[in-house]
């Protein structure tokens, strides 16, 4: 073997790590034979020795140097044995070799650990996980989106039912339904990451991702059935007949707020609290919203009108599509158009129909919640009487509560320190309660709950009293008085965060959400288990009285929804300022978007329906994180 073939050779074992095989090339007569007489060859015996002695021991430290040394001066001994100038030359050729072998191979080392270091550091890195911030941003703006989609959807659903009957309008009830049920629960995991202790961080990413997946189920199974209901409802089709309803609903609406006016100064002027400040302004917003279905409505007249005319609309097969009439491009349209696609100055694809749909489903949301509004002010009128009529039987109820507490005392039967302590709370509570309703406008919501805890403290003392028959009849008679309380609780706020989505962040959604859970408990249970419903029915009323008061700092927080639109002379895109800012509270409009591009949808689907339904790129959702 030449000597280059013996590095060579080396080299090979030495990457493929065969520390045995590197040794017997290194130091056995095969890797010289061929390159030396034989009469110039070591013996076998001293090249073992040479190998065991000398190299071995370095070579299994890694110490190739030493390796290379011991090599030298062990074949150097070997050679001197044999008394010759041939050995001497032997030897010095073969640790030249050595040598060689060695340094080449560190060399090539070298290069290869550089080159992988290089590779390592130029590779590009992998998609980063999101972080726990932008993991939360990204849940909450899917939760509010979705919950937004589910009350549009579902008040839109309404309409179809009333114009097509049950049955045709199934599929799309069985998929709001289950799209609600899972989003009920994203919102329910939404509110464990607000719970005491919090959860690790570990804990919080499951949950986040859990509630993101839940978003997507939800969002896309409402977009499958979406087109479908579009068909069904088909406003583009029949645009002006839908306007003209929307305009009758209207006038009705409006004529009803006289009576509405007159009731709110009366709730004003009788009681105070959360029930009230709920629907102060009710009747204002009202006015806003249709003013704006008015305006609305012109738009689609409009448009409807520009279609037939052929003004401000691309015909098909138009080679100058993206033109309107004046004769100005429309950014983002090419000139050659799309043979078919219509586009009307406001940018709205799909020509005057699809821009009088846009107006015309906006219309139809505000005057819908137009008639929210009030139905809510009536509610209210009958709710508080109710509540008030709720704490007079909570007073009866624990005076003879107090009294069967100390007739229990007297006989031994229940148990001294809690029941003494429920029978003063109970007593502070009448005489708290008393005083709070005596005054000129009382809050009776306000006095049922602080009647209803002390209430709830005599109850679980005096249980050990009474046997299962009276506790039962008792439980009913309470849950008779709360049901009540707690659904007209739930439907106010319900309401009022409806009506006011462009405000509402994603904790008093999650809150109310899981106060219609208890509330539906509490129904379901209330024949069967009154002790339960009972329990539930509170925890409704508990729940959404918070989520009412979050949602209310929600709306006093809120900036009025930003401006982008064109118009002049303080009327946004063409609408009155106060009609445009309702709109943009009752989330009809986007509070940022640009002419019709600020529509914010409505109608029944979810993300990937919703350009369909802006004029442009799916309307001006909220942010903190967006969708994906």
């Amino acid at each position: 073997m030449a000597a280059q073939q013996w590095t060579d050779e080396t080299a090979r074992l030495s990457d493929l790590g065969d520390r045995d095989a590197l040794l017997a090339v290194a130091v056995s007569d095969r890797a010289y034979a061929y390159s030396f007489p034989d009469d110039s060859r070591i013996s076998d015996s001293e090249l073992a020795n040479v190998a065991q002695q000398d190299i071995e021991p370095a070579l299994a430290r890694g110490d190739w140097s030493g390796a290379v040394i011991s090599a030298a001066q062990g074949y150097t001994a070997a050679a001197s044995s044999g008394g010759g100038f041939g050995w001497v030359f032997l030897v010095l050729v073969l640790v030249v070799i050595v040598v060689i072998a060695w340094v080449w191979l560190r060399r090539r080392r070298r290069t290869a650990s550089v080159g992988r270091g290089a590779a390592a550091s130029s590779a590009p890195a992998g998609p980063a996980a999101p972080s726990l911030e932008e993991l939360t941003n990204q849940a909450n703006a899917l939760l509010i989106e979705l919950d937004d989609d589910l009350r549009a959807g579902e008040r839109e659903l309404g309409l179809a039912v009333a114009q097509y009957g049950a049955e045709a309008t199934r599929p799309f009830q069985e998929s709001l339904e289950t799209s609600r049920r899972e989003v009920a629960e994203a919102f329910r995991l939404r509110m464990t990451l607000d719970e005491e202790p919090a959860p690790d961080e570990a804990t919080r990413r499951e949950t986040l991702t859990r509630i993101i997946e839940l978003c997507r189920l939800a969002n896309g199974r409402l977009d499958a059935e979406s087109e479908a209901f579009d068909r069904l409802r088909d406003l583009e089709g029949r645009a002006a007949e839908a306007a003209a309803e929307i305009d009758q609903r209207r006038s009705v609406v409006e004529a009803s707020l006289v009576a509405a006016e007159a009731t709110v100064r009366q709730l004003v002027g009788s009681y105070s609290g959360g029930a009230v400040t709920a629907v102060a302004a009710n009747v204002e917003q009202a006015r806003e919203r249709l003013s704006f279905a008015a305006s609305a409505l012109s738009k689609a007249r409009e448009a409807l009108a520009a279609g037939e005319t052929g003004a401000g609309e691309t015909n098909v097969g138009d080679t100058n599509a993206g033109v309107p009439s004046g004769g100005v491009p429309i950014a983002g349209v090419p000139s050659g158009g799309v043979p078919g696609a219509g586009l009307t100055e406001s940018g709205v694809p799909g020509g005057g129909r699809a821009e009088a749909a846009l107006a015309v489903r906006a219309a139809e949301q505000a005057v819908d919640q137009a008639d929210q509004l009030v139905v809510a002010v009536g509610r209210a009128a009958a709710d508080l009487p109710a509540a008030r009529a709720a704490a007079d039987a909570l007073i009866n109820e624990i005076t003879g509560e107090i009294a069967a507490g100390r007739a229990a005392l007297q006989a031994g039967t229940g148990a001294v320190a809690g029941l003494t302590a429920a029978i003063e709370g109970g007593q502070q509570a009448l005489a708290e309660v008393g005083a709070a309703l005596a005054v000129a406008r009382p809050d009776p919501v306000e006095a049922v709950a602080r009647l209803q805890g002390a209430d709830a403290v005599l109850d679980a003392a005096l249980a050990e009293a009474r046997d299962v028959a009276e506790r039962l009849a008792h439980d009913r008679s309470l849950l008779a008085q709360e049901l009540p309380v707690a659904r007209a609780e739930v439907a106010a706020t319900n309401d009022f965060i409806t009506t006011r989505r462009g405000a509402v962040g994603s904790g008093a959604r999650a809150t109310l959400s899981e106060a219609l859970r208890h509330l539906s408990v509490a129904e379901s249970l209330a024949g069967s288990d009154p002790a339960t419903a009972l329990a539930e029915a509170r925890q409704a009323r508990q729940l959404a009285a918070r989520a009412g008061q979050e949602a209310n700092l929600d709306v006093n927080r809120w900036g009025g929804g930003g401006g982008g639109w064109g118009g002049g002379s303080g009327r946004p895109g063409g609408f009155d300022a106060g009609a445009f800012a309702g709109a943009v509270l009752g989330g009809i409009l986007a509070g940022g978007g640009g002419r019709s591009g600020g529509w914010q949808g409505g109608g029944y689907g979810g993300s990937g329906s919703r350009g369909r339904r802006t004029g442009g790129g799916g309307g001006g959702r909220r942010g903190g994180g967006g969708r994906f």
